[in-house]
């Protein structure tokens, strides 16, 4: 199943700032609710654990992260996760602009058991992580 996810955010802080936080993967990582283990491989690689509270992933997720700069107020980051019997493939497109307003334009594809989630399930899983990975950035970053 492929879906399309937008959102926009502003965070109070200046463009610059904002865009440094969210392409330190160090930084951002500390922000992922239930990551249980995070490794760094390079600037723009992580892989890492994350039991989900959400009854249709059994067991811990393991994550991948890459991000891809692709200029000066804007990059990109493919995001996969794996667990027993099922995965999925994200690619995100971040864009800050001046104010500090975040765009991001998701394509999420899901695999295996996960396909067999409604849609609706997804978007309310996604919106669990956000709000919390959210305050947390504005918390570190507005300071």
């Amino acid at each position: 199943m492929q879906m399309e996810i937008r959102k926009e955010y502003t965070i109070s802080a200046g463009a610059d700032r904002v865009l440094g936080f969210l392409t330190d993967l160090k930084q951002v990582t500390s922000c992922i609710p239930n990551l249980e283990s995070a490794e760094i491989a390079s600037p723009t690689k992580f892989r890492g654990k994350i039991k989900p509270p959400f009854s249709f992933v059994k067991g811990r997720l393991t994550i991948e992260s890459e991000l891809v700069q692709s200029g000066k107020d804007r990059f990109a980051a493919t995001v996969k996760g794996s667990s027993i019997g099922a995965s999925f493939l994200a690619t995100l497109n971040i864009t800050v602009a001046e104010g500090a307003t975040v765009r991001i334009d998701a394509r999420v594809e899901t695999f295996g058991l996960l396909r067999t989630i409604p849609k609706s399930i997804i978007y309310k899983a996604v919106e669990d992580i956000e709000t919390p990975m959210l305050q947390c950035i504005r918390e570190k970053v507005e300071k």
